[in-house]
């Protein structure tokens, strides 16, 4: 038993120093060519200097990270829940997909971006564009995956559900969504990186919210580190989100995955 427990041990040391060994070595293979001249600094900033830059800016980093943070978790909430509300009723009565499926066709493919001047006519600068944009980026690919996976259902479970007096709440609540579960899952896992990827460049735009403003201002300044800064906090949130929603989608949403391969 201490033998099985000192070998486990060790192969955790073991995968925590191959997972450390890339990082550290690009960081350091980073700060030298900087720091030996084969890169300027103002062009690409040492490891180093990024550190320095947070310290000197780590109240308006702080401030601008947690205005991001609530930007993407507001739109991706409102627009996940619309997403599969909405595609929870095209894919299940035949007269909504016929009504509103194509218009949604039709607005799905528009860059959302594109969205954001228009935005900007309707409810001026501020907040209010920023959080739209995040929403409609979640919205898609919810939709058009819950969408599919509750067409995709197997009739014969629907019907079996009819013959013992199912009433439609019931066959939706108990058949037709854990059916649609797998397509929706990956609707909402891609709705995670549109958003991530969509609402800072609005609030880039925008000059003055969040992550994307802070990017904006420094670059105004030249202030490189803190564009490197900036983006490497990007980075981080990004797969700390995927992460999350995975372990999330293992314990909750799909357990059953979580079983088959033996996590």
């Amino acid at each position: 038993m201490r033998i099985a427990d000192t070998n486990r041990q060790g192969s955790l040391w073991q995968m925590l120093a191959y997972r450390l060994f890339g990082p550290l070595a690009i960081i350091a293979l980073w700060e030298g060519v900087v720091r030996i001249g084969v890169v300027k600094s103002v062009f690409l900033p040492a490891p180093s200097s990024v550190l320095g830059g947070w310290a000197g800016e780590w109240r308006y980093w702080g401030a601008s990270t947690l205005v991001t943070v609530r930007d993407i978790a507001i739109a991706y909430l409102v627009g996940t829940t619309c997403g599969c509300t909405t595609g929870l009723l095209i894919g299940r009565y035949r007269k909504v997909d016929l009504s509103i499926g194509p218009v949604l066709l039709l607005l799905s493919p528009i860059p959302i971006v594109t969205f954001l001047p228009l935005f900007i006519i309707w409810f001026g600068l501020g907040l209010l564009p920023v959080l739209l944009c995040g929403v409609i980026a979640a919205f898609f690919p919810t939709l058009m995956n819950t969408a599919s996976g509750v067409k995709n259902v197997d009739r014969r479970l629907i019907e079996v559900a009819q013959n013992f007096s199912a009433v439609e709440s019931d066959v939706l609540r108990k058949v037709v969504l854990p059916a649609s579960l797998p397509h929706i899952a990956n609707g909402l896992r891609l709705s995670i990186q549109l958003t991530f990827l969509v609402t800072p460049v609005a609030e880039m735009i925008m000059g003055d919210i969040g992550l994307g403003g802070f990017i904006w201002r420094s670059a105004d300044l030249f202030k490189s580190e803190l564009v490197v800064l900036g983006q490497l906090t990007l980075g981080a949130m990004g797969l700390s989100l995927f992460r999350t929603f995975d372990a999330l989608e293992r314990r909750w949403l799909l357990p059953w995955t979580a079983r088959a391969d033996g996590t």
